[in-house]
């Protein structure tokens, strides 16, 4: 709350707006005072403005010439409202407060549409619909835009002809070669064999 005092009394000061910071504001002429008018008609301790429970009071102290609200005497302590009029001796001031301003209150989610998707859906078909915006004509995916290769990642490699290598293509071609002969050599027998066999068969003359 903002709490202040507008000075009303004809003069100089006239208009004049005096803030009132602190939880008990008061007037008199002793010098502990928090405004110190220069009238004799002011007692040393002669009334506080204070607030309490979010609400203004003025309390006057057995004051001699009294504090007055619009201009009704004060016994004790009294409530005071925005716009009212405080007298205090020769002084008269305008009493002027605002609370504070209520905060905004958030804007309120609109209601879901029938058949509306949820959050999850609309998250998933954007970035499905980012996907699809930097996808190329060619098929490739976001992945290809940044460097990795489409298709398949297995290479064919050339062999390499190592020593090693060439030893083993030597063994292999040798059994190769082995096999080859011992075939030819079986098949050759088997010829010789039927032969004799047909000879043996064949009648003398």
């Amino acid at each position: 709350m903002k709490l202040s005092l507008v000075v009303l009394t004809p003069g100089k000061s006239e208009g004049k707006e005096i803030p009132i910071t602190i939880p008990q504001f008061t007037i008199g002429r002793d010098p502990k005072c928090n405004l110190r008018p220069a009238s004799s008609i002011i007692s040393k301790k002669h009334c506080a403005v204070f607030l309490r429970g979010g609400k203004v009071y003025v309390k006057d102290f057995d004051s001699t010439n009294g504090t007055f609200v619009n201009d009704e005497r004060v016994s004790g302590e009294r409530e005071l409202h925005h716009q009212d009029k405080l007298t205090i001796g020769p002084l008269f001031f305008g009493v002027r407060f605002e609370t504070t301003t209520p905060v905004d209150r958030p804007t309120p989610v609109p209601p879901t549409k029938a058949g509306a998707k949820s959050d999850d859906e609309e998250a998933a078909a954007m970035l499905l619909a980012l996907g699809d915006s930097e996808t190329p004509s060619g098929g490739s995916s976001i992945l290809d835009n940044q460097g990795v290769p489409s298709g398949s990642t297995v290479m064919e490699m050339a062999p390499v002809s190592g020593p090693e290598n060439q030893e083993a293509d030597k063994a292999t071609g040798g059994a190769v070669r082995m096999e080859k002969a011992n075939k030819s050599e079986a098949d050759t027998s088997a010829a010789a064999k039927a032969l004799l066999d047909k000879y043996i068969r064949r009648p003398r003359t």
